[in-house]
């Protein structure tokens, strides 16, 4: 090789050193682009990390929230229920007045961030639609509680209750995995809902004894 040098032309050595120093230049500006690009992906990943726990901690804020606003649902449905059977308070109805105390809030974060709820993880984004569509349950159901006349019969205090009851219960891993992805200190899950677990175990009841005297007469 060294001979092979020595006997090149000046010409032929200076394009061969052109050549070997547009190669060396080449190969770097390759290489510093692969870099850069290296560390541009680490870089949109560290935001798209830090806006995903973002999502996540907004979401997990707003419904511990309406969780609260649920029980106290839950809690109020439960105690005029009873009291409709002349069990508990007589002066509670399922009025006007009951629906005009029972108010829930528009999940507002949840809609505005629907788009991003996809990025997270595929067990988060279950739990926390399956809880918003208890919730929506609730918030539609909620209303027919009250006694119309014109309409003929009326519905059981189950189309709120049972969907309350999930909303309440189902969602508790997603808040643990939540709060442990977030190193935040695990929140008090456990809320009043009142009289909610024998109602619901009182209407269940009800309505096993009239199938079975359905099945009996048919």
């Amino acid at each position: 090789m060294d001979i092979w040098l020595q006997n090149l032309t000046g010409g032929e050595g200076s394009f061969l050193g052109s050549l070997v120093g547009s190669t060396i230049g080449f190969l770097a500006l390759i290489g510093g682009a692969l870099f850069n690009y290296r560390l541009n992906r680490l870089r949109d990943a560290r935001v798209r990390f830090e806006d995903d726990r973002s999502v996540a901690a907004a979401l997990y804020g707003e419904i511990l929230l309406l969780r609260r606003e649920i029980s106290q649902v839950a809690k109020i449905v439960s105690a005029t229920y009873l009291a409709e059977q002349g069990l508990r308070n007589p002066h509670l109805k399922f009025d006007r007045h009951f629906l005009d105390r029972q108010r829930l809030s528009s999940p507002l974060l949840y809609n505005a961030l629907a788009p991003q709820i996809g990025r997270l993880a595929a067990d988060l984004v279950l739990g926390i639609t399956e809880f918003h569509a208890d919730f929506e349950a609730v918030r539609t159901w909620l209303p027919q509680l009250v006694e119309d006349e014109s309409r003929g019969f009326s519905y059981s205090v189950l189309v709120v209750l049972t969907p309350a009851s999930n909303a309440l219960s189902r969602v508790i891993p997603t808040l643990r995995k939540i709060e442990r992805s977030l190193g935040m200190q695990a929140a008090v899950l456990d809320l009043d809902v009142g009289e909610m677990p024998t109602v619901i175990d009182m209407e269940n009841e009800l309505w096993a004894e009239v199938a079975a005297a359905k099945r009996e007469d048919g």
